[in-house]
């Protein structure tokens, strides 16, 4: 069983202890994912007070923009205004969006690493971005196979049905030499809140 390089966790929000969750990424490679959008409400969607309070806590952080957020990034080559980014590491941009001319532009120019979802069987290299095997949507299902790892050079990412009770399974699947990640939301929130239990449950099984 290959081993991610680190593990994105999508959906911090405004209940997580970010005490406990600076100590998991202490002992743990993780990512922090944090979902932003100018109309969700939800509670997947922290609030600027919490987005602001994270940004100091241990572990990289990634930006997952949905909604019109994504569509201005995609259509303009701009980010929102007013928008803040603080100390992000990485942007997604969420949704089978067009990979557009002023997009591409944007993520060859910007200071931030770009995240782009895919649902081919292989993926792209040698690309301004990166790019997130995703069958899935945010809807934790598990896909019935994954694109091979592309060669040592690159870094890509999977997602889809990830959490304590597959992750084994999932990572039994990827296949081929190279870097990764893997990346979840759906499976590690307990009635609709991020669930650091779960978080810690799948570091366990794949770091320990």
């Amino acid at each position: 069983m290959l081993k991610p390089e680190f593990i994105t966790f999508t959906g911090i929000d405004d209940r997580t202890d970010l005490t406990r969750a600076d100590k998991l990424a202490c002992r743990y490679p993780i990512e922090w994912g944090v979902l932003m959008s100018d109309y969700a409400r939800d509670a997947r969607f922290p609030s600027d007070q919490t987005i602001s309070e994270m940004a100091d806590i241990a572990g990289k952080k990634c930006a997952h923009l949905c909604g019109d957020y994504a569509s201005i990034l995609s259509i303009c080559g701009t980010f929102p205004d007013p928008f803040k980014l603080g100390r992000f590491d990485r942007i997604q941009v969420n949704g089978r969006r067009s990979l557009t001319k002023s997009l591409m532009e944007l993520a060859k120019k910007s200071e931030y690493e770009f995240i782009f979802q895919t649902r081919d069987n292989t993926f792209t290299t040698g690309a301004e971005y990166l790019e997130l095997f995703d069958c899935s949507g945010g809807q934790g299902r598990f896909p019935d196979r994954v694109p091979a790892l592309p060669g040592p050079d690159a870094l890509v990412g999977y997602s889809g049905g990830i959490g304590p009770a597959t992750v084994t399974d999932y990572l039994k699947m990827i296949q081929g030499e190279g870097r990764f990640w893997i990346d979840m939301e759906w499976r590690v929130r307990s009635k609709g809140w991020f669930d650091l239990d779960l978080v810690e449950q799948v570091c366990q099984q794949v770091y320990d």
